[in-house]
């Protein structure tokens, strides 16, 4: 089911214990079909065992309009169709993983 992404980069996202933040977006090719990838920094600051953080990959889904619409805040939209197919996940954790400093590739 076809879902939409907004582009939002460089916002902190503020939680009980830190916040995490996305970077930069990227598209790949890959089987002939276009994926777009965000990669971000997830900050524990505030939590009562610590701190600590990590590098991720977010992996919203395939492309299938980009840039296509606007949110009510006014950023750009894309329509994006999830990865479902576990071996297609693997295949892109692969890539992602070689292209970027991520310790995880998470998926819509």
């Amino acid at each position: 089911m076809p879902k939409d992404y907004v582009h939002d980069l460089n916002r902190e996202v503020q939680s009980i214990s830190g916040y995490y933040v996305l970077h930069k977006e990227e598209r790949l090719v890959h089987r002939g079909r276009e994926f777009l990838y965000a990669v971000g920094d997830g900050v524990v600051e505030s939590s009562c065992c610590g701190v600590g953080g990590c590098r991720y990959a977010l992996v919203p889904g395939e492309v299938l309009n980009w840039k296509s619409g606007i949110d009510p805040e006014g950023l750009a939209t894309s329509e994006v169709e999830p990865v479902t197919d576990g071996r297609l996940k693997k295949e892109l954790v692969e890539i992602i993983s070689g292209r970027e400093a991520v310790s995880q590739v998470n998926f819509w």
